[in-house]
């Protein structure tokens, strides 16, 4: 993984985050959907999101 691509899934997850805060749960989904389209999984912890990237593909 590069610094680059951690970066922008920061970047993404900053976003989705101050979508969930102002209760804009559809672009909080359309983020973490476009996410796992490319095969990131999205995690939501305690300690705020985390991102995996999925081994199956999906």
């Amino acid at each position: 993984m590069t610094a680059a691509l951690d970066g922008v899934i920061q970047l993404a997850l900053a976003q989705r985050t101050a979508a969930r805060e102002r209760k804009d749960f559809a672009a909080s989904d359309q983020i973490r959907d476009g996410l796992a389209a490319l095969g990131i999984t999205i995690e939501d912890t305690a300690q705020g999101p985390r991102w995996s990237i999925s081994r199956d593909g999906k």
